[in-house]
């Protein structure tokens, strides 16, 4: 019985994504974004919406991601605003995500390494940034500078 819940969760969840790529260790491109699976089905956004092309090994991923202010500020701000309680703790996540989308806009072409043995996160950064931290990182994975929509590519 147990088997056959675990096989209806798999087909449910694959029937709802459009855009699914398993990135290895529970790593996964969706609908724009990466995410990682983590215990008990919840899913953390490692990278925000608007990836544009990533690749990956056994040991990290790497990301290029074009964000759109109107997106962004219609979208995150004002949905997570909405659905927040007036906590503090809320208001600090919303000052803290919009702290990141600032910087996501400011650079304009965002670039992000995701290491995957702890799930270090390194982003959003500007090209030559990306370029020293896979350096520093070895980093061998490489991308290609041209960009399509994910939503067209098939891994």
């Amino acid at each position: 019985m147990r088997k056959f819940f675990y096989i209806f969760i798999v087909l449910l969840l694959c029937g709802c994504h459009d855009s699914y790529f398993e990135l290895g260790d529970s790593y996964i491109y969706e609908n724009g974004r990466i995410d990682k699976l983590m215990e008990k089905g919840t899913i953390t956004i490692l990278v925000p919406d608007q990836v544009l092309n990533y690749e990956f090994d056994d040991n990290f991923i790497i990301a290029y991601q074009k964000p759109d202010s109107t997106y962004y500020r219609e979208y995150y701000i004002d949905t997570y605003k909405e659905y927040s309680d007036s906590t503090i703790h809320s208001q600090d996540a919303t000052d803290s995500l919009k702290t990141l989308l600032d910087k996501m806009l400011s650079i304009q072409d965002c670039y992000w390494i995701i290491r995957k043995q702890d799930a270090k996160v390194f982003g959003p950064m500007a090209e030559s940034d990306f370029n020293r931290m896979c350096k520093e990182l070895n980093v061998s994975v490489k991308m290609d500078k041209k960009y399509e929509s994910q939503f067209l590519k098939t891994k």
